[in-house]
């Protein structure tokens, strides 16, 4: 496996995600279920993006990942 980690997208977007929850929650580590969330959040809208159809307007992360 020669490719850095960070050059998947699914990866970027779960370090996104982990450090938004921290800096959201302040907790350390950041929720697992939160980030969980969060990424898969982030990806579905990366991967949207990807395949040519436009982000949503609002970019804001969803309420329900926050404690």
């Amino acid at each position: 496996m020669t490719d850095d980690i960070l050059d998947s997208m699914f990866h970027g977007c779960a370090l996104r995600a982990y450090l938004e929850v921290w800096a959201r929650t302040g907790q350390f580590p950041p929720d697992s279920e939160a980030t969980r969330i969060r990424a898969y959040q982030l990806y579905e809208e990366a991967l949207a993006e990807k395949n040519g159809r436009p982000r949503r307007l609002n970019q804001q992360p969803k309420e329900e990942f926050s404690l």
